[in-house]
C-alpha cells in the first residue's frame, strides 16, 4: 500500500513537471512565432503607405486593379467600403486568419472610401501542431544535451575517477585525496581513508603471521632436533625419557601459541556475552580458589583488597575470569622468587575499578602503550605470543569498560566495569 502511494506521488510529480515544461515551451513558441510575424507586418505596412496605395483615384476600377496587384505582390487581402460603412465594395475572406495592417481613407472621384489591409495566412491545425512538435523536440534535445554535458562534467567524470582509483588500487596504486568541493570529493576521501585502513590491517596481518611463524619455528626446530636424537639406538632409557619430555614440552608450547591465536581470531567476530549478576564478594571467592594455592606453590604472594564486597557487577563470568587469568599469567612470567601480585577493587563514579599490580620489572615507558596490541610482547626471548593482553582489552571493551597499563614499582593493569545497581537500590 505504501509502495503504491509513493509510486502515485512520483508519477504525479513527473506529470506536473512535464506539463509545466510543455506550457513553457508553448509560450516560448508562441512568442517567437508572433515576433517573426510582426516585423513582416510592419514592413508591408510601410511599403503600402509610402509606395503602393495612392491617396486619390479617378475611379473604382482603377482602385480595384491596384488592389489586386498589391494583394498578389504581398499576399494580403483588402476590404473597401464607403466612409459611412453603408456600401461594401470589396469584402475580405473571413475564413482566413487576419492581422490588420492598416486602415486608411482614400479619395475616389472626389468621394471618400475606407480601405483596410489584412495580413493573412490559412489556418492549418496539422501544420501548426507539426511546427509546435518540431519546436518542442528541438528544445528538449538541446536541454538533454546541456544536461548531459553538465552531468558528465559534475557526475560522470568524478565517478569515473573513483572507479579508476578502485581498479588501480587492486594493482597497488594508492588513490589521492581531493580538496572538498562536493559530495564526490567526500566519497573520494572516504575511499582514501578506507584504503589507509585496509593497508594498516594488511600490515598488521603480515606482522601477526610473521610473529606466529617466528614463535612456532623455535619450538618446532627443537622438536625436530630431539626427534633426530631419538633415532640413536644407543640411547639409555633416561635419555629417551628426557628427549620425549622435551618434545612434549615444546609441542604443548606450540599448542599454547595456537590456542591463544584461536582466541584472538574468535574475538574478532561478533561475540555474544552471557551476562550474569554477581557480587564482588563472589568474584573474590572465585579468584582466591583459582590462584591462591597455585601462586603460593610458586612462592608468589597473592592478595585481594576491597571494601565493596556487596557491590554488584553484570558480567560474562567466563570472559572476565579469562581477563584475570591472562593478566596474572603475564605477571607470573616476569616475577622472581618472593614475587607479589596484588588486586585492589574500588568504586569509581558508577564503575568498579580493578587494579592488578605486581612487583616485577615493569615495562619500558616507550612501549607501555603498545602492550595491548595483538602479538606485541616485551619478552625478548619471545617464549609466548603476545595475544593475552589484546584479548583482555577486547573483553573489557565488550563490557563497556576501559583498560590501561602503567608502571608503579612494577606493572599495574587497571580496568573498569560498570557497576550494576539493582532496582531496590535505585529507590
Amino acid at each position: 500500500m505504501m509502495i503504491n502511494r509513493k509510486s502515485r506521488k512520483k508519477f504525479t510529480l513527473v506529470i506536473l513537471i512535464a506539463s509545466l515544461a510543455n506550457i513553457l515551451i508553448i509560450f516560448l513558441w508562441s512568442y517567437l512565432k508572433v515576433n517573426t510575424i510582426l516585423p513582416k507586418i510592419n514592413n508591408i505596412k510601410e511599403e503600402l503607405t509610402k509606395n503602393e496605395i495612392k491617396r486619390n483615384y479617378e475611379n473604382i476600377e482603377e482602385l480595384k486593379t491596384d488592389i489586386k496587384r498589391i494583394e498578389k505582390k504581398y499576399n494580403i487581402v483588402f476590404s473597401l467600403e464607403d466612409n459611412l460603412g453603408k456600401e461594401i465594395i470589396i469584402k475580405e475572406e473571413k475564413e482566413r486568419l487576419e492581422f490588420t495592417i492598416l486602415s486608411e481613407i482614400i479619395e475616389v472621384n472626389n468621394q471618400s472610401y475606407l480601405i483596410h489591409a489584412y495580413f493573412t495566412g490559412k489556418v492549418s491545425l496539422t501544420r501548426t501542431f507539426i511546427e509546435l512538435l518540431a519546436f518542442e523536440i528541438i528544445i528538449i534535445t538541446l536541454i538533454l544535451i546541456l544536461i548531459y554535458l553538465f552531468t558528465r562534467q559534475t557526475i560522470f567524470k568524478p565517478v569515473e575517477k573513483i572507479i579508476n582509483d578502485i581498479r588501480n588500487y587492486k594493482f597497488g596504486n594508492k588513490p589521492t585525496r581531493n580538496t572538498i568541493n562536493n559530495e564526490f570529493d567526500l566519497i573520494q576521501n572516504e575511499f582514501v581513508n578506507l584504503t589507509d585502513l585496509l593497508d594498516d590491517e594488511k600490515k598488521e596481518q603480515t606482522r601477526i603471521i610473521a610473529s606466529i611463524s617466528h614463535d612456532i619455528k623455535t619450538p618446532l626446530t627443537s622438536i625436530i632436533g630431539y626427534s633426530d636424537l631419538l633415532r640413536d639406538e644407543n640411547l639409555t632409557k633416561e635419555e629417551i625419557q628426557k628427549y620425549n619430555e622435551k618434545i612434549n614440552s615444546k609441542a604443548l608450547h606450540i599448542k599454547e601459541i595456537l590456542n591463544s591465536f584461536d582466541d584472538y581470531l574468535v574475538n574478532q567476530d561478533n561475540i555474544t556475552l552471557k551476562m550474569d549478576i554477581i557480587t564482588i564478594e563472589d568474584l573474590i571467592r572465585d579468584l582466591n580458589n583459582d590462584y591462591k594455592i597455585e601462586l603460593m606453590n610458586k612462592n608468589i604472594d597473592f592478595n585481594i583488597e576491597t571494601n565493596i564486597e556487596n557491590k554488584y557487577i553484570k558480567i560474562d563470568v567466563l570472559k572476565i575470569k579469562r581477563v584475570f587469568s591472562n593478566i596474572i599469567s603475564n605477571s607470573v612470567r616476569f616475577l622472581d622468587e618472593n614475587g607479589k601480585i596484588n588486586i585492589r577493587i574500588i568504586e569509581d563514579n558508577n564503575n568498579i575499578k580493578f587494579l592488578i599490580s605486581d612487583n616485577g620489572p615493569g615495562v619500558d615507558e616507550k612501549i607501555i602503550n603498545r602492550i595491548f596490541e595483538p602479538l606485541f610482547t616485551t619478552d625478548t626471548s619471545r617464549k609466548i605470543s603476545g595475544l593475552g593482553l589484546s584479548i583482555c582489552k577486547e573483553f573489557i571493551e565488550l563490557h563497556n569498560g576501559k583498560i590501561k597499563a602503567y608502571n608503579n614499582n612494577g606493572l599495574t593493569i587497571e580496568f573498569t566495569i560498570p557497576e550494576y545497581i539493582k532496582e531496590n537500590d535505585k529507590k
